[in-house]
């Protein structure tokens, strides 16, 4: 798993996690003020993985992302977005450093998965789970996914540069009941917590993300972004630069004194 550490002056450290046939590239404009981690998931690269059986199982990405998280050693404000965002839920009990958590387009799910509670039914994001498509299908999906098309391109070029097996491992893992209960996880959690949707994110139950926040422990929030589909640090990055910032300040406010 390959990974950039962009280093500031500071020892606090801000992980972003892409999501499903996404990249790095998600975060390229954000201005964070802190050393941020971003890892890229195996699979999300082109030409990084020969067509063979390596491994894109929810399970090895939690394993790798432990390690490398971990072995840093520093105090860890962890932020994800869509599969990202239920990565860093099923982690985040396991990093030790934690201080804060912050999710986008990721609606805490219960065991079994609570689709219908916490999903809304697109069957063009179905594209997104689905070994091969045609162009056809994956635009109308990327399409689909955010608030203004001039960021489609963008979204058509990392599901296309990312390895198809991706999409069938995610699947496997969503239908044969591999994820925890993220739910439990998250309310329990005891650091500030941060639910992040877009007004226009054609996948979530945002009803559903306002009723985690109440069931919620410790200091949680939820933050609308209006004129936003489901990448939101790709369609409004100043003002996610702004969030996660704040959010920064307060956790990391200790280690500061």
């Amino acid at each position: 798993m390959k990974s950039t550490f962009i280093s500031s002056d500071d020892e606090n450290i801000i992980v972003l996690l892409h999501g499903n046939s996404s990249s790095s590239k998600v975060f390229k404009d954000l201005k964070l003020n802190n050393s941020v981690l971003i890892p890229t998931l195996s699979g999300h690269e082109i030409n990084e993985n020969p067509d063979d059986n390596t491994d894109f199982s929810l399970s090895f990405y939690k394993q790798k992302l432990l390690s490398l998280i971990n072995s840093y050693g520093k105090p860890i404000l962890l932020a994800g977005n869509s599969l990202g965002g239920h990565i860093a839920m099923e982690i985040a009990h396991q990093i030790k450093e934690l201080k804060g958590l912050i999710i986008f387009s990721a609606p805490p799910v219960k065991k079994p998965i609570n689709f219908e509670e916490a999903f809304l039914p697109v069957e063009a994001l179905q594209t997104f789970l689905k070994e091969n498509s045609t162009d056809e299908e994956i635009v109308s999906a990327a399409s689909v996914t955010v608030y203004e098309q001039k960021f489609t391109e963008q979204i058509v070029n990392d599901f296309k540069n990312s390895n198809p097996k991706v999409r069938s491992a995610t699947a496997e893992d969503l239908f044969n009941g591999n994820w925890s209960d993220q739910h439990k996880s998250f309310i329990n959690l005891k650091c500030p917590k941060v639910i992040v949707s877009g007004s226009n994110d054609p996948s979530v139950n945002k009803e559903y993300l306002k009723k985690v926040v109440q069931e919620s422990s410790h200091n949680t929030s939820y933050i609308e972004l209006e004129n936003c589909g489901h990448y939101p640090t790709l369609e409004l990055p100043e003002e996610m630069s702004t969030i996660i910032n704040q959010l920064a300040r307060d956790v990391f406010k200790p280690h500061l004194q």
